[in-house]
């Protein structure tokens, strides 16, 4: 099958990345097209309304992470069946995975539409924004189960080793985006409402493929099958892959701190600048999640075949291969400083002063971000979701959290953009350790 020979394959420094590339491209093709959404809504609707991007991002970072943590555990499992010659036992995990995505997007729904107002100003609205959030929050809140489809859909495909398809069907719902940004509020003036109806839109290209995929031309290893419900394994599935969960949604969590932090620091400007400084932020997290998530499942495929050698070859091609993306990224995005924030400020405002500032003292972060990223990946691709889970979580949450509120305290402004660099520099620390610890259990050095 063409998923065990793309897995199987003997990985070379350059085949490497042949293979990890379409989905690092994916992963930041879906950040710079975020950033587009960011461009037509300042020029459209105005600078403060970027805010409203940012208020959103806890929510929809909530749904992306349960898609994650859906996708990576589920991914785990049944590549791994795979590996052990178990197709239909696979494919009765991907109908159980997709049952319960389906049961999380309308609870989801349900909830955010019923209390919309309490959540908007939970995510740090303000009387000089909210006009601009709600008519954002309520047009993707509807359409919850499609992000969380397009997250979970996107890995699942990479795991069958299509991660060139995976880029093109990304690419092509990031383009389809954008052209109908302009389409809803240049020329339909739908304002903000437009914005994310496009988004939507764009997120559904991976359903369409991932249909025609599974279900139509049934070109995958495995496919759907009559499965008897397992909550054990759906446990176990979301456990596994909580630490992507937990990553994504801690990140959701610390931007609602962000938001309130920058309110407090430097007001409704301040929020709108926090977006710019978030697009950058997700940018450079996305070049490592998608090395990440295409390592995974080559991790968990020698992992259910016993192939210790090229785990330890994987493992320490990608400890370098982290180490370089992280200093071409410093240096890049140094490079063009100018550039980044200029096309969402024009300069001498206050908006581009304050971005420009923090644009500056985040770039740090590059080279620790890859190596914590994969380190947790690495436990849920050998399905440990316990030590996954808790690297994410401190590094996420605990350590973050704790820089941005003492940072914040002690030097205001700067001390907000110095704490997610300072967190990364902290939690290679903890990567390490957990690394050096299990390095036995799992072979991988």
């Amino acid at each position: 099958m063409d998923q065990e020979k793309e897995l199987s394959q003997e990985f070379t420094f350059w085949s490497l990345l042949k293979f990890v590339a379409p989905s690092i491209f994916t992963f930041v093709f879906i950040g710079v097209y975020q950033m587009v959404d960011g461009l037509f809504i300042e020029r459209y609707v105005g600078e403060l309304a970027i805010s409203a991007i940012n208020l959103y991002y806890p929510i929809i970072s909530l749904f992306i992470a349960v898609g994650i943590m859906i996708g990576t555990g589920g991914n785990a499992v049944i590549v791994r069946k795979v590996g052990e010659g178990k197709r239909k036992e696979a494919g009765q995990t991907f109908s159980r995975v997709m049952t319960f995505t389906v049961i999380c997007g309308i609870v989801f729904t349900a909830v955010c539409l019923l209390f919309a107002d309490p959540i908007m100003r939970l995510c740090g609205a303000t009387e000089g924004n909210i006009e601009y959030l709600r008519p954002y929050y309520m047009t993707l809140s509807s359409f919850s189960l499609a992000i969380l489809l397009q997250s979970e859909l996107g890995i699942l495909i990479i795991g069958e080793g299509k991660t060139v398809v995976a880029a093109i069907v990304i690419m092509i719902g990031g383009v389809l985006n954008c052209v109908l940004d302009y389409v809803f509020m240049a020329k339909l003036h739908m304002g903000i409402r437009g914005a994310a109806l496009a988004t939507v839109i764009g997120y559904c290209s991976t359903i369409v493929y991932a249909v025609w995929f599974y279900i139509i031309a049934r070109k995958s290893s495995y496919h759907l099958e009559l499965a008897k419900p397992d909550m054990k394994e759906i446990g176990g599935i979301c456990f596994n892959g909580s630490s992507d969960m937990i990553s994504n949604l801690a990140e959701g969590i610390t931007v609602l701190f962000m938001n309130h932090l920058a309110y407090r620091c430097y007001g409704e400007v301040g929020v709108s600048a926090l977006a710019v400084i978030t697009y950058v932020q997700v940018l450079i997290s996305m070049v490592f999640m998608g090395y990440t998530s295409a390592v995974e499942p080559v991790f968990s495929f020698h992992y259910g075949s016993g192939n210790v050698e090229m785990r330890k070859r994987v493992f320490r091609l990608s400890i370098r291969w982290n180490l370089i993306f992280g200093v071409v990224m410093m240096l890049l995005l140094f490079l063009l400083r100018g550039p980044m924030v200029g096309i969402f400020f024009k300069e001498g405002t206050e908006f581009h002063r304050i971005a420009s500032l923090g644009y500056l003292i985040i770039l740090p972060a590059c080279l620790f971000i890859g190596f914590n990223i994969f380190g947790s990946g690495l436990f849920t691709a050998f399905g440990n979701g316990v030590v996954s889970g808790l690297l994410s979580f401190i590094r996420s949450f605990v350590i973050l959290s704790g820089c941005l509120y003492g940072l914040t305290a002690l030097f205001g402004g700067p001390g907000l953009w110095s704490a997610w660099p300072a967190a990364e520099l902290l939690s290679a620390f903890v990567t390490a350790y957990a690394l050096n610890k299990y390095r036995s259990k799992y072979q991988y050095l």
